[in-house]
């Protein structure tokens, strides 16, 4: 018989799961005990999808994108602020280990078992994908131990983990390229996303690698694994996305197995109100009081402004995009019913690319990858370069979200986006990559990568920081953030394994308050 999974001492349901523990009353003679590869692939993708973006939807909060009404005592209203003590992303661990990881290492089991290596290969890419992720949100994560059936595992940093899934996700990569067993299903039978496509499936193994590459900006440069390799980096690239096209683009429908509506627009109710640094990116209206005659300060509206600010439906200023959420001024506005504020499920008067009921989410883009490439041409001086690739990058975007040829036209044209490689800078393409990856939990580890808006005192600065305008919240929850040049650098340890493990978690030093504060391992300048 198949097992039953019990993880971390909490009990939670999970979809063809195994254990350690032998019980009989769970095996029903009425349901089948084994599943093929192609019946747990649709699952996995879903819940992997669910797992990366109710990730997303929360680092929205922390990155501005999004700002949630006044509610006090309410878990969203004291994440935005830095605050975790409702558990927030208690979700996206659990997602991850209970529902995504767990059936990805059945379904490799599975499919071993008939030689059924495109299988192999997606379920290698999409572990290392969740699990870089997982490690880059939390610090630490119990991979070594994270499915063993083990109730108080041992954590491993985000040093340890790199070193594990780079390698592992080139293994996906060569058993994509074997030919499969007489008696394996073909990809295309479970393949939900890309239709078992292999190119394209080989293309999102490289722009994944390219993407956990390009997080090790801080390490000294070299080829060696775990150093910053700009080179690599490229070479994976060009390996990778060539077009939208390829993007690795999930599309719930009705009755899927998770995602019954989109992931956004699940995840994100009438509570959440557009951020005001988001909204000021779009509108090019960043900082006023610096005069105004920097590029983001160019009053041109970015075409992209329809398809994801709501507009106000009544009252005074009704046809005018939605107010935002400023956490540099207020903890009691706006209030749920301020008619000026509007929500970001879309609807029929406000219908917004991430959340209609069938909106796309993506694992990765096309024009991420540019965004990528832009970075290692402009870190390495070679400007002409990435000014291509940052213009190709926002194309991308404005392609992928449906904007007009004329409009995203003038807008490519405009004072809005940098024309001379002279001028280019680094905020300049990190602030235009936060608009592409809207939703995305990559805004929050570029944020953190790039150091916020800090300047090197290690407070906010405009002028030297890259991110203009982003500042830490006027209410931040001063226990964990006492001080200016305490910026949030991870998730609090989620409380699964505070609670069930604490012995193991006291150790990495989640107890204390700067726990939040101190930075993952690639985020570590040497």
């Amino acid at each position: 018989m198949k097992k039953i999974t019990i993880l971390f001492l909490f009990f939670i349901g999970v979809f063809f799961t195994s254990c350690e523990y032998d019980l009989d009353i769970n095996n029903s003679p009425n349901a089948p005990q084994e599943a093929a590869p192609d019946q747990r692939l649709p699952y996995v993708l879903a819940e992997t999808v669910d797992f990366y973006g109710s990730h997303g939807t929360r680092t929205a909060n922390l990155t501005q994108q999004l700002g949630y009404a006044y509610r006090p005592g309410y878990r969203y209203y004291m994440f935005q602020n830095w605050q975790f003590a409702n558990n927030a992303d208690a979700w996206v661990w659990q997602c991850w280990y209970g529902y995504a990881w767990v059936n990805i290492e059945e379904m490799l089991k599975d499919a071993e078992d008939v030689e059924a290596w495109h299988y192999t290969g997606a379920g290698k890419i999409l572990k290392a994908f969740g699990t870089g992720t997982l490690v880059d949100a939390y610090g630490y994560i119990a991979y070594q131990d994270g499915i063993a059936g083990n109730i108080q595992p041992d954590y491993d940093d985000a040093e340890y983990v790199y070193s594990q899934i780079l390698p592992l996700i080139d293994e996906g990569i060569a058993d994509l390229e074997k030919t499969q067993g007489e008696n394996a299903p073909d990809l295309s039978v479970g393949d939900v996303m890309y239709n078992g496509d292999i190119d394209k499936w080989i293309k999102f193994a490289y722009g994944v690698k390219a993407r956990f590459m390009s997080h090790l900006s801080k390490k000294a440069e070299g080829t060696d694994l775990l150093a910053y390799n700009p080179a690599g980096i490229l070479s994976n690239i060009a390996q990778s996305f060539q077009s939208n096209g390829d993007d690795a683009e999930y599309i719930g429908e009705d009755g899927d197995i998770s995602a019954r509506w989109c992931i956004q627009r699940q995840n994100i109710g009438s509570s959440n109100k557009p951020g005001k640094l988001w909204k000021d990116y779009l509108m090019n209206t960043v900082d006023t009081i610096n005069g105004g005659d920097e590029t983001w300060n160019s009053r041109v509206v970015d075409p992209r402004t329809e398809v994801l600010l709501p507009k106000i439906l009544e009252g005074d200023n009704a046809g005018k995009f939605s107010f935002a959420v400023d956490l540099g001024e207020t903890d009691h506005a706006p209030t749920t019913d301020d008619v000026n504020y509007v929500g970001m499920r879309s609807s029929e008067e406000n219908p917004l690319f991430y959340t209609e009921k069938n909106s796309p989410y993506f694992l990765l883009s096309y024009s991420e990858l540019k965004f990528i490439e832009a970075e290692i041409y402009f870190r390495q001086g070679s400007l002409e370069s990435a000014l291509t690739s940052y213009h190709d990058a926002i194309q991308a975007n404005m392609d992928k979200l449906g904007i007009p040829a004329n409009e995203s036209a003038a807008f490519m044209g405009s004072e809005a986006v940098v024309q001379t490689a002279s001028d280019l800078t680094l905020s300049h393409i990190m602030m235009q990559k936060y608009i592409a990856c809207t939703y995305s939990p990559e805004v929050w580890t570029d944020m953190r990568r790039c150091d916020y808006c800090i300047g090197p005192d290690g407070t906010y600065d405009y002028a030297a920081g890259v991110y203009k305008g982003f500042d830490r919240p006027t209410f931040v929850y001063e226990t964990a953030f006492p001080q200016d040049d305490d910026y949030i650098r991870r998730y609090q340890m989620a409380y699964y394994e505070r609670y069930y493990n604490a012995s193991k978690v006291e150790a990495l030093g989640v107890f204390e308050n700067e726990y939040m504060t101190t930075p993952v391992w690639w985020d570590i300048e040497e």
